[in-house]
């Protein structure tokens, strides 16, 4: 049994950007940002502020990383298209909720997701430690906590295991996010950005029947997923008041984790136990910002995948609307 690759999605699902960004000052009124595509925002909006980025996705992977880090080719290719939908609201000028809430239709072998899958939900907070100055030359410094529900689908999947949307876990993740401005001498600025998350390990959970991990329709048990860690950075250019240039440099890791269980009937039971190798994965998101004004802009690039061990090798092209009200 093999966990399929359509489980080893975007990181975009880790780091819904929110590129809120105020004005400072008369002078520089004209600088806007929506982006990048990737590393979260240490920014909390004014109180009473909403903010809403959709995501549309479209994940390609038709090759694998090994254990030693080359790539070979996956005996059926995944495609997915993905929504997702980060939501935030400003409690304080330093507190804000965070949300997100996603879909999923997969495509792999000549069979497709049963329509449109409800992924996990995000859902938890952001407390601003540190505000930029008024002239943006200092940096800007928060902290995250959110708390991952099992709403997608993945075990009990019947004949179609495209079906699986989720994990089945509840995960615990903390994030450290930072922002930095530097002024070119053109009084155009350089935004910088960087972040670095990690999730618990979470409790055990029960597996039945054909799963996303793999399993197949006589399979009860359960597994035990392990610690999971990531960091990315990011810089944006901005041309004008209306176009910007970002790019995302992300790292994941997933510890191993371990399958366990019984399958079969009757005399025909029999143990079951596999280990899963810990994942790593490097990409890079280049993309290019239009911002309409202050409060409404569209960012669109691609993320893929260029090392890696234990992972797929992915293509993920993707387009955010960031909406401010």
């Amino acid at each position: 049994m093999k966990r399929p690759g359509l489980k080893r999605t975007t990181f975009a699902l880790l780091f819904a950007s929110a590129g809120w960004c105020a004005h400072a000052s008369a002078a520089d009124s004209d600088i806007n940002f929506t982006g990048p595509l990737l590393t979260p925002s240490p920014n909390v909006a004014p109180k009473g502020t909403w903010l809403i980025e959709p995501y549309l996705m479209y994940y390609k992977s038709a090759d694998a990383y090994n254990d030693q880090g080359d790539t070979r080719p996956k005996s059926n290719s995944v495609r997915q298209w993905q929504t997702l939908v980060p939501i935030f609201y400003s409690v304080t000028d330093r507190f804000m909720l965070t949300a997100s809430v996603g879909a999923a239709h997969a495509m792999s072998g000549g069979m497709h997701t049963d329509g449109w899958g409800a992924t996990d939900t995000s859902i938890g907070g952001q407390y601003q430690l540190l505000a930029h100055n008024e002239e943006r030359t200092s940096p800007a410094l928060s902290v995250r906590y959110t708390h991952r529900f099992p709403t997608g689908a993945y075990d009990e999947l019947n004949e179609n295991p495209l079906n699986a949307t989720g994990n089945g876990a509840h995960v615990d993740s903390f994030s450290l996010l930072a922002q930095q401005y530097v002024w070119l001498p053109n009084g155009r600025p350089l935004r910088f950005r960087a972040s670095m998350s990690y999730s618990l390990p979470p409790s055990r959970v029960d597996v039945k029947g054909a799963s996303a991990y793999g399993t197949p329709q006589d399979f009860r048990g359960g597994i035990r997923l392990g610690n999971a860690f990531g960091i990315s950075t990011a810089v944006e250019y901005s041309i004008d008041s209306k176009w910007a240039l970002a790019l995302d440099l992300a790292y994941n890791r997933t510890s191993a984790s371990q399958l366990t269980g019984v399958q079969g009937k009757g005399e025909n039971t029999s143990t079951f136990a596999r280990r899963d190798p810990a994942q790593h994965v490097y990409s890079l998101a280049p993309a290019v910002e239009y911002n309409f004004n202050d409060r409404f802009g569209l960012i669109a690039g691609v993320q893929f995948s260029f090392a890696g061990r234990n992972n797929d090798a992915f293509v993920t092209p993707m387009a955010a609307f960031n909406m401010v009200f």
